[in-house]
């Protein structure tokens, strides 16, 4: 059985260096990677001729991030409405770690197969010398969207590779193969740090266990259309904050 890899993100005095603990990186990653951004985009009906106001003014758009348009998805909370309608209205359900590019540094560690408590450090890196490429979060297809974004605390764990996927890190490990990656979230003025990859599989950070809809938090709702023959693709008709339910 291989190695498997796994990757912190902190300042670069956080990161441990030779053979440590699965504690001490622990530690270093909760003290590197502490906010995730909540990001859902859901498609307005065909037909529907409402407003972000109106659904806000309804109580429909509210800081949980629930769909306004009672779509019945099983979300990342778990929470599931009754209605089961023929066409999903939820287009986006991401979490995305809020990354400083310019100050933080990845370790590499290589966990041992046969005994997980040997952790070895591999290396350690700027991200901004990780080699840049783009992501793209928002919809392609023409239409009406809103979009829900709110800023969490979360405790993260040391990141892994999905799907338990395992590598030979000691022989084969190649920083080379990392991307950082940026997506122009529409409406943001400048590109925004999502995450990273290696080898093209995406780094997954777990999240220490927590409702997401348990702590509302203020939010965003965005009401915006994409029509690709407009000199403008992108526009942003509308834009609310909400605060948490009491």
């Amino acid at each position: 059985m291989a190695d498997s890899l796994l990757f912190v993100l902190a300042p670069p005095p956080g990161l441990p260096q030779g053979a440590i603990t699965w504690a001490e990186l622990a530690d270093a990653q909760a003290r590197g990677l502490d906010q995730m951004l909540a990001l859902r985009i859901f498609a307005c009906p065909p037909d529907w001729s409402g407003s972000l106001e109106t659904v806000v003014e309804a109580g429909l758009a509210h800081s949980g991030g629930a769909d306004p348009f009672g779509a019945g998805l099983p979300l990342q909370s778990g929470l599931q409405s009754p209605a089961q309608p023929q066409e999903r209205s939820l287009r986006c359900d991401a979490l995305v770690p809020v990354l400083d590019a310019t100050s933080l540094y990845l370790g590499i560690y290589a966990q041992a197969a046969a005994s997980p408590a040997q952790i070895q450090c591999l290396a350690c890196l700027p991200l901004a010398e990780i080699e840049n490429e783009t992501c793209w979060f928002y919809p392609t297809e023409n239409g009406r969207y809103l979009s829900w974004q709110s800023q969490r605390p979360r405790t993260v764990l040391p990141g892994r590779l999905p799907d338990g996927e395992a590598a030979s890190p000691a022989e084969s490990f190649e920083p080379a193969e990392l991307r950082l990656l940026w997506s122009l979230l529409a409406d943001d003025p400048a590109l925004t740090c999502v995450g990273l990859t290696y080898r093209g599989r995406r780094i997954e950070w777990p999240i220490q266990p927590r409702p997401l809809e348990s702590e509302e938090s203020p939010s965003v709702w965005t009401w915006f259309e994409l029509d690709d023959l407009s000199p403008q693709p992108w526009q942003r008709l509308d834009r609310i904050e909400t605060s948490p339910r009491r």
